[in-house]
């Protein structure tokens, strides 16, 4: 579900913030899996575009808001009120993804993804200052993404095989 100014929720992000429409993805794996579910029951996972966390966000604040406002999109899209079908929440914010992984800032994609010059701004590959040290994801050349992230897994077996 696409915010319908995708530009603007961008402004936002890279000021910090989170956008009042933003992108919602839903993904429900037990429409296939069944067994990913209680029976009769379905799980969704749905996720936003977020920025990074630079420590001077309030998040629990922004959380509140948005989680609100992501609830009123699906529900007006689907044509009935969400709210009193959930039955479990989990929220996962940057600090949660920092915390878990060790992801510089909590950001799946380095501290900007979404303008221009954001590729030339990602990590390299090796550590400048120890030659064993390699790096991979989507916060290192080239990119965010399942298949930017394998290659960057390649990349750097061909630095360490080749090396």
């Amino acid at each position: 579900m696409f915010s319908k100014d995708y530009e603007r929720e961008f402004d936002h992000i890279g000021k910090g913030d989170l956008y009042d429409d933003p992108t919602v993805y839903i993904h429900i794996t037990s429409k296939y899996l069944p067994e990913d579910a209680p029976e009769g029951h379905e799980n969704w996972f749905t996720m936003i575009n977020a920025p990074y966390n630079n420590g001077q966000q309030d998040w629990e604040n922004m959380i509140k808001v948005t989680r609100e406002k992501i609830i009123q999109k699906i529900s007006n899209q689907i044509g009935f009120d969400l709210t009193k079908h959930i039955q479990t929440e989990t929220i996962v914010d940057p600090r949660t993804i920092e915390m878990k992984t060790l992801s510089y800032t909590g950001s799946l994609y380095g501290t900007s993804s979404n303008d221009q010059w954001a590729a030339f701004a990602r990590h390299p590959n090796q550590s400048p200052q120890y030659s064993n040290l390699y790096f991979i994801g989507g916060s290192v050349h080239p990119g965010g993404g399942i298949p930017l992230c394998l290659l960057s897994a390649k990349i750097v077996d061909d630095l360490i095989t080749k090396g």
